[in-house]
């Protein structure tokens, strides 16, 4: 089950009226408090003024590039980011490469579910767990070596 803290911010940024409202949907069934913003400059905006615990931004985001409102929140030292979720029909290696380096945390390829982008968000919203114990210790939870996890789960 999603723990959710009620009302967590999720600002949802993408062109298409259509997807956008699906996704607004979605996240505000699943207890989110979804913002939606249609444009880069609308999203760069909302991002500065509710300050949203993450930010699903389109890679086709219109008026400005999703690069563009990326480095303009990294440009912004005096307010804390969310974390962000770039999502995209052409999502390749240059443009995850890019975006990791202007802070996106996951990357999710279009078409998506919205019930796999709730579950995207939870697992990027959810507490850090304690580190784990030795491999072999008592309560070890770690898989056996050269085999990956089975909840493993692709994050930049």
């Amino acid at each position: 089950m999603n723990m959710v803290q009620p009302g967590t911010r999720i600002l949802v940024a993408d062109s298409d009226r259509a997807v956008l409202e699906m996704l607004q949907i979605r996240l505000d069934l699943a207890g989110y408090h979804a913002l939606a913003a249609r444009s880069g400059p609308a999203a760069l905006e909302m991002a500065h003024n509710m300050r949203p615990a993450l930010m699903v931004l389109d890679l086709a985001i219109t008026e400005m590039t999703a690069f563009e409102v990326m480095a303009a929140l990294q440009r912004d030292v005096s307010r804390p980011r969310g974390q962000i979720l770039l999502v995209g029909k052409r999502l390749g290696v240059d443009e995850v490469k890019r975006g990791a380096a202007l802070g996106v945390r996951a990357c999710m390829l279009k078409p998506f579910s919205g019930a796999d982008l709730v579950e995207r968000v939870g697992k990027m919203l959810k507490p850090a767990s304690p580190a784990p114990s030795p491999a072999g210790a008592v309560g070890s939870r770690m898989p056996p070596a050269g085999r990956p996890s089975p909840s493993s789960d692709v994050f930049i």
